[in-house]
């Protein structure tokens, strides 16, 4: 008798993917069966088939991919003590993908680490050594074992609960690359794998890296690259800025583009509404190199800003201009970047500038009348518009729109994100 999954088939319609590959392979390779003859077997087999790529299409593909292996075809680290594969953290910080026994070390979690993952892991671990070089020298002796570096007892590692793996239940965690703790989690279910958000530009324009299974016959396409790095325009159409299988070309793309927009986004924060829409706007003619923003400012101290910001403690050492001066590949191409995708006004941009300096001329976000700033002095400062309204909440801002809230720390923020929801709609659907 085979091993079933599924009890009814009006079960079988509405189960997952995962469950439904498993009945299908069950059923398939069945020697002794409950089927009256091979060929009621063979039909049963061609109905799962049938409803599985009807049903969920590339998610059953990939569990199939997935499921359907040898154990000669499986990472010797998933058979290794029957472990349990997580994702894990130091507490804070970027998570990194690894295996438990359950066991724990002064109420911290025992872990091991693949050894793909390793090099990710000691770069955290140096980094957090405050330049001690017995401590650095004891870390980089850490030696492995059938494929882990063992980080037992002594370690306060815990697990770590990311959003991402109940959209993709068939995607082994333990093949999941470290994602760094500033990043955002982008997940959908209805997309094939999952996704971050490093970094968002000054109107609120999200850059995207999505990160395939590490198995191409997993991916929705075999010959798909494992990590495609987007970034998006004002009104959220995507350009691919890598794509490939190389993690550590896409963190060096993911870089540029992150100090890019923290570079735009303290320009907006000092620069007034009609000095950024001056700047953007005279940015358009401006020669190769160059950035209006120098009109105003010291654009070079808002970068070196915007650099010690985002770069690791290794690069910035003291933080000052001469530590600049020795990456400026990496500063002159996200000054490049920032100039030309976001401090540069494109159709929609100016239609935002504009609406940032009036408050009238764009119809769903019309100003409703007056001021908050003009009616009884418990109110705070804001602007009212007919889908909802911003103003100030301490040092921070308040969207409120509807029943929901939303704050940010800068004006510019709080007025991209209204402008996101509402007025951009009529840019795409013009």
């Amino acid at each position: 008798m085979r091993i079933r999954y599924i009890a009814t088939f009006a079960e079988t319609i509405r189960t997952d993917p995962i469950t439904l590959a498993r009945e299908y392979l069950s059923a398939r390779d069945a020697t002794d069966h409950e089927f009256q003859t091979d060929e009621a077997r063979s039909a049963y087999v061609d109905v799962l088939s049938a409803l599985g790529r009807f049903q969920h299409k590339s998610a059953f593909a990939r569990a199939l991919a997935h499921l359907d292996v040898g154990p000669e075809a499986l990472d010797i680290t998933r058979q290794h003590n029957g472990m349990r594969s997580i994702t894990w953290s130091f507490g804070e910080g970027p998570t990194f993908p690894g295996f438990t026994d359950d066991t724990t070390w002064n109420g911290f979690l025992n872990v091991r680490v693949p050894v793909s993952a390793w090099p990710y892991v000691l770069t955290e671990l140096i980094a957090g050594a405050d330049g001690d070089a017995d401590t650095i020298k004891a870390y980089r002796r850490i030696g492995t074992a059938d494929g882990l570096v063992c980080l037992s007892n002594g370690f306060a590692t815990q697990e770590a609960m990311p959003t991402w793996p109940e959209f993709f239940p068939d995607y082994p965690v333990d093949t999941m690359v470290p994602i760094p703790s500033e990043w955002s989690e982008m997940s959908w279910r209805h997309e094939t794998a999952p996704s971050f958000g490093p970094c968002v530009g000054p109107m609120g324009e999200a850059a995207q890296i999505w990160v395939d299974y590490e198995l191409p016959a997993m991916r929705e396409f075999a010959e798909a690259a494992r990590f495609t790095f987007s970034r998006r325009d004002a009104i959220g159409e995507l350009t691919v800025i890598y794509e490939g299988d190389d993690y550590a070309e896409a963190l060096g793309h993911i870089a540029i583009e992150t100090l890019a927009c923290a570079f735009a986004h303290l320009l907006a924060e000092q620069l007034g509404p009609a000095e950024w829409r001056e700047m953007r706007v005279e940015n358009r003619t401006i020669e190769a190199g160059v950035c209006a923003s120098h009109d105003f400012l010291d654009a070079n101290m808002v970068m070196l800003a915007a650099w010690q910001a985002t770069r690791s403690p290794a690069i910035v050492a003291n933080g000052d201009a001469d530590g600049l001066g020795t990456e400026l590949h990496h500063v002159n191409a996200a000054w490049e970047v920032a100039t030309r995708y976001y401090l540069t006004a494109s159709s929609e941009g100016s239609r935002f500038d504009d609406w940032r300096v009036t408050g009238r001329d764009v119809q769903s976000l019309a100003a409703a009348g007056h001021d908050l700033a003009t009616i009884p002095p418990s109110d705070s400062a804001g602007r009212v518009y007919s889908v909802g309204f911003v103003q100030t909440h301490g040092t921070c801002w308040i969207v409120d729109v509807g029943n929901t809230s939303q704050s940010f720390d800068h004006l510019i923020d709080a007025e991209a994100h209204l402008w996101s929801v509402f007025a951009s709609d009529e840019s795409r659907h013009a």
